[in-house]
């Protein structure tokens, strides 16, 4: 029996959900999702369902529009909560036009276009065709891939020791090295992650040599370590700055160098605790260890210490961490050089130029017999205005300007006649480019393109000053620390063109695998591939 007037609801497919859902899987394709395919099967049948009150219904929509933006959101490569509660402090001091900028760079207008194109063909086609039945095919094919997919996969082929990025297709690449850890397993959760703690494990027991003395007749010599901010070999690329002709004066250059990190405060303190091998970014806070602070290292040799910035350094406390937590030992100085900049917080950057002329009035009063000094350099940060204006200075004339400036640097330096050990190790990348997972500038995941970074060596003072050798091998902060080890075993600097070959002293540095992390990223190169751990989440392909 029927009664008058009842009303039953319907199936009526996904309606305009079936934009949401395309554009998913389009992301997701091009790299820049990693479908959670079960949120999304009960997101799908959420919104399907027949409902016959259409207040329950606008409800619905509600809910089911806040359960979207959040399975997107955890979806993305977007930085988690936990790391933008970590660095929301220092929100407070960026400057406005910085913050505008950097919002700006989250708009990704391709995709708009594309979301745009993908509404207007549903409703031009939503009348002839039963978009629904498609999308949920789909959704339903992805869901029984890891089913059917094996069978149309090749057995992979298990790599027995890491692979350096410069080796020949097929060839085998230092399989008698003993400090690269074997990467056969397959890589799953568990297997990276054991992976990982082995790493670690190893790199706790390894050291840089260094002489416990220095002789009476060494040849005294200065070393100079200039630590600049933002500058990647992808920067460089990005610029167009490659084949600057201060890059070509270098006598040794780090091909395949990795930062470890894409922040300033933990790189700096890799960089001054380098004597020892790679720390996890939670062991690099644990307080200091004086026989892995190179500066500390230097001074028990008879090296005096001298800092030099072009900031202040109270950013994030950061000149106060390397003290406490690296034992750079000495007062920074006040900052009276000429502005050129104004950062990202407002504050004034000093002329490079300035900063560097200070330190070789130090160098021309001859003081010091022997000096390591220390220089944080932060031109090229993200955000950096020109002095007293508005308006935001690119990247690369700041780029030009810091070679150019170095380059100034290296022809004094000669002209003073000083044997100096000239060591340049950039902090990490500016991020110029962006990729898939992370829009131009955001440093949140310490990606390849961000830590592979420009280190270079040049000994000025002595002959062959044109000659340059490639480290092709991939190395960190201990091939730096091993290499001023050996500058000091061998008095190199009291011959007039060194006292051994340029190539038998780079010879069988420390290699290191490129491991990188920050406090809630870490990134490591595994069997040719890079994967990414963010949080307490689970590992995952970087996708390039």
């Amino acid at each position: 029996m029927r009664v008058s007037g009842a009303r039953t609801a319907s199936w009526s497919g996904l309606g305009l959900w079936n934009v949401f859902f395309i554009g998913e899987f389009l992301l997701a394709g091009f790299g820049y999702l990693h479908l959670n395919l079960l949120q999304n099967c009960l997101l799908a049948a959420f919104v399907i369902f027949p409902i016959q009150s259409r207040f329950l219904r606008v409800v619905r929509t509600l809910l089911a529009i806040a359960a979207a933006a959040a399975m997107v959101y955890a979806e993305s490569w977007l930085p988690g909560l936990e790391s933008i509660k970590g660095n929301f402090h220092n929100l407070e001091a960026m400057g406005t036009s910085y913050l505008l900028e950097s919002a700006y760079n989250f708009l990704n207008f391709e995709m708009i276009g594309v979301g745009i194109l993908l509404i207007i063909a549903y409703y031009g086609l939503k009348d002839y065709v039963r978009i629904s039945t498609f999308t949920l095919l789909y959704l339903f094919l992805l869901i029984c891939g890891p089913i059917w997919q094996p069978w149309f996969e090749k057995p992979a082929e298990q790599v027995v020791v890491a692979q350096t990025e410069g080796a020949k297709e097929g060839e085998k690449t230092e399989e008698a090295r003993s400090d690269l850890l074997p990467q056969k397993d397959r890589p799953t959760n568990e297997n990276l992650d054991k992976w990982l703690y082995a790493f670690h494990s190893k790199e706790k027991a390894r050291r840089a040599v260094f002489p416990e003395r220095l002789g009476k007749d060494d040849t005294p010599f200065d070393i100079l370590l200039i630590n600049i901010c933002s500058l990647s070999n992808d920067d460089l690329q990005t610029a167009g700055l490659t084949n600057h002709e201060v890059l070509k004066e270098f006598n040794v250059v780090f091909d395949n160098f990795n930062s470890a990190t894409s922040y300033s405060g933990p790189a700096a303190l890799r960089l001054l605790k380098s004597v020892c091998g790679q720390p996890s970014h939670e062991d690099l806070y644990e307080g200091r260890n004086p026989d892995c602070e190179l500066m500390n290292r230097l001074g028990h040799l008879g090296y005096n210490q001298h800092v030099f910035m072009d900031h202040s350094g109270k950013y994030d406390n950061f000149y106060q961490s390397l003290r406490h937590l690296a034992g750079l030992s000495p007062q920074l100085g006040a900052m009276n050089y000429p502005k050129r900049y104004d950062s990202f917080d407002e504050e004034p950057i000093g002329d490079a130029r300035a900063v560097f002329k200070e330190w070789e009035k130090i160098l021309a009063s001859n003081k010091d017999k022997r000096s390591a000094t220390f220089f944080n350099l932060i031109a090229l940060h993200d955000g950096n205005r020109y002095a007293n204006k508005r308006r935001l200075a690119p990247f690369k004339p700041r780029a030009k300007a810091m070679l150019d400036d170095l380059q100034s640097l290296i022809k004094d330096i000669e002209a003073s006649g000083k044997k100096v050990m000239l060591i340049v190790v950039p902090e990490h990348g500016a991020a110029e480019r962006g990729d898939k997972v992370q829009v131009a500038h955001l440093r949140d995941i310490p990606s390849p393109s961000i830590t592979k970074v420009p280190a270079m060596v040049k000994f000025i003072g002595i002959g062959d000053g044109d000659e340059q050798v490639q480290v092709k091998e991939p190395t960190s902060y201990l091939a730096i620390s091993s290499l001023i080890g050996r500058v000091l075993q061998s008095n190199y600097f009291s011959a007039e063109h060194g006292t051994v070959p340029l190539n038998d002293l780079v010879k069988d540095l420390p290699q290191t695998e490129a491991v990188s992390e920050n406090a809630n990223a870490k990134v490591i190169h595994y069997q040719n591939k890079d994967y990414v751990k963010m949080d307490k989440g689970e590992w995952r392909e970087y996708a390039k």
